[in-house]
């Protein structure tokens, strides 16, 4: 598995480059940036491959409110995806509570994808980020991957 370390400065802003990783479609190196939009996607991280593809590192348990997200910013029509409405818990004081099956989520984004004539793929990567003062222990990072269709020329 690939090993990455992420460095942030004192304010929590990125110095220096997102390391490259492997594409999850062809293997070539994808450049790492942080990206800059993307709705909830925002201040995430991205790579792009010289061969088109984009990935994205996506953490599945959030997956449910990044969906649509993660859509558009492969280039692909954006929608909501299937979940369980919210449910009251009881008297615990919490609003609301949703199980989120990851897997299955991510199962339904690529059919999603594909459906719209994308290419897609999953890798991991093993991420350390570190700030002054204190470097996380790794944890393992996934990354969705996309390639959208080409327009028709």
């Amino acid at each position: 598995m690939e090993a990455l370390d992420i460095t942030f400065d004192a304010r929590s802003e990125l110095t220096g480059e997102v390391g490259p990783v492997k594409c999850g479609l062809c293997g070539e190196a994808a450049r790492g940036r942080m990206l800059k939009s993307g709705g909830m996607l925002a201040r995430s991280f991205g790579w792009d491959c010289p061969c088109g593809a984009l990935g994205l590192h996506v953490p599945l348990y959030d997956l449910d409110e990044l969906y649509s997200d993660v859509l558009k910013v492969w280039g692909l029509k954006p929608r909501d995806p299937e979940v369980s409405p919210p449910a009251p818990v009881g008297e615990s004081g919490l609003l609301s509570a949703v199980y989120v099956d990851g897997p299955a989520l991510l199962r339904s984004l690529f059919a999603e994808a594909r459906s719209q004539g994308a290419q897609v793929a999953a890798t991991e990567v093993l991420v350390r980020l570190i700030l002054p003062g204190f470097s996380s222990p790794a944890s393992i990072w996934d990354v969705l991957w996309a390639r959208a269709p080409r327009p028709m020329e």
